[in-house]
């Protein structure tokens, strides 16, 4: 296991990651591939711009100037898109450095889509946790912009009453701009659970160091001891594949593509433990 390191510690570590070149990424960077967008006059001075199959609706050069940006292209030199409003044409584009990581995420995944990219590794680290005696109440992957897992350990309080007392339950958390954290569940009358605690282990530790890190929140196993008797994980003998990056950059910035990190999620796909649950 690492060794333990303090949340400012951990904090600045991050902070020096800030705006870094990810060079390991760059470097696989292909010749940028070419479109044609054309854009035809639609509704209230709107243009609707077609790039190959997609469709979407701008409003005006700074709705185009967003559009081209976040789905990865840039116009070729010599053009004005200017020139185009009110009455439509068409412009030539190329690969921006963004989309190009994107094409290699998009590679790395396969059919998976985005919102589905975390959750092999969650299940992975649900059963390593349980595999350490911890039990499992529930957990759960959320995608907005960022992608986040959440564990909550001990009991389901589903089939309980509802005047029946309900004790605050430890959640053991995941965000891939941040990496593992704890946190103890909203109480009565409380919107959020109590303050985040960051775990001193890398943003994708095996399951089987999380499961370590958190054993403490139920009397576990400390880390330097094996799991419990009988509850080995299904993934014992798994390892994982050659270029695993356990500790991936991250800026804290969730549009950010980091290939480092994709590798590393994606080679949960084939974890035995990956088709063990279902998300919640």
């Amino acid at each position: 296991m690492p060794k333990k390191q303090s949340t400012a510690a951990k904090k600045s570590r991050k902070a020096a990651l800030q705006g870094a070149k990810y060079t390991s990424a760059l470097r696989q960077l292909r010749s940028p591939r070419t479109a044609t967008a054309v854009l035809v006059p639609g509704e209230r001075g709107a243009l609707a711009m077609t790039i190959g199959s997609r469709t979407s609706t701008v409003h005006g050069l700074r709705g185009l100037d967003s559009d081209l940006y976040w789905s990865g292209w840039v116009v070729g030199s010599g053009q004005n898109p200017a020139d185009l409003f009110p009455g439509g044409g068409r412009l030539e584009l190329s690969r921006s450095e963004r989309g190009m990581l994107d094409d290699q995420a998009a590679e790395i995944w396969g059919t998976v889509p985005f919102s589905q990219s975390a959750d092999s590794y969650g299940r992975a680290v649900a059963c390593a946790i349980e595999a350490f005696g911890g039990h499992i109440a529930d957990w759960d992957v959320q995608v907005d912009e960022d992608r986040r897992i959440y564990i909550t350990l001990g009991e389901d309080y589903a089939d309980r009453e509802a005047d029946e007392e309900q004790p605050r339950r430890w959640v053991v958390g995941w965000m891939d701009t941040r990496g593992w954290f704890t946190f103890l569940e909203a109480g009565g009358g409380e919107s959020l659970g109590s303050c985040l605690s960051d775990l001193a282990c890398p943003l994708m530790s095996l399951p089987r160091q999380v499961a370590a890190e958190v054993a403490h929140l139920w009397g576990g196993a400390p880390a330097t001891e094996p799991p419990l008797p009988g509850l080995e994980e299904p993934a014992n003998e798994w390892r994982p594949p050659h270029g695993y990056v356990p500790e991936p950059p991250v800026t804290g910035d969730p549009t950010d593509v980091i290939l480092d990190l994709e590798r590393s999620l994606a080679a949960y796909l084939t974890h035995p433990a990956g088709g063990a649950r279902q998300a919640a």
